[in-house]
């Protein structure tokens, strides 16, 4: 079972303050890998991720629909906290939800896009392991 901790959560939360980059790895619509850095990462349940992508014409955004796959890496050395998160994205079309993933987005973020014109993204996790105050873990889904 997958429960993200406040600690996990809050990390998420202020990457973007504490000027701690998040990446991600997929494979692209031609099967090759790719990485990027997302300052919109945040939890969005106790056992999901969420996702703003400000271009609607990204890489992710197209690739999502055959190859959901996603990882996510943390790594803020200084207060050694170190996160590995990855899961199946989906791409969110109810308004609501879309609306509360954009308001779960650091400022900054929402910054770069005030008209809402990106794509709201949340990711069930399969799995997530790392490293902080509570020590070593591992979580998955069907433990």
């Amino acid at each position: 079972m997958i429960e993200l901790s406040y600690e996990l959560k809050n990390s998420l939360a202020n990457s973007m303050t504490d000027r701690i980059a998040v990446i991600a790895a997929y494979v692209d619509r031609k099967g090759d890998p790719h990485v990027g850095f997302y300052g919109s990462l945040h939890a969005y349940s106790d056992n999901q991720l969420a996702v703003w992508a400000r271009n609607p014409e990204s890489e992710l955004v197209a690739t999502i629909p055959a190859h959901p796959k996603i990882e996510f890496v943390y790594s803020d050395m200084a207060n050694a906290r170190v996160y590995r998160l990855g899961g199946s994205a989906r791409i969110v079309t109810d308004p609501v939800e879309r609306d509360r993933v954009y308001e779960g987005i650091h400022e900054i973020e929402q910054g770069h896009d005030p008209e809402r014109t990106g794509i709201a993204i949340v990711i069930d996790l399969d799995h997530v392991s790392g490293r902080d105050s509570s020590g070593r873990f591992a979580m998955r889904r069907d433990d």
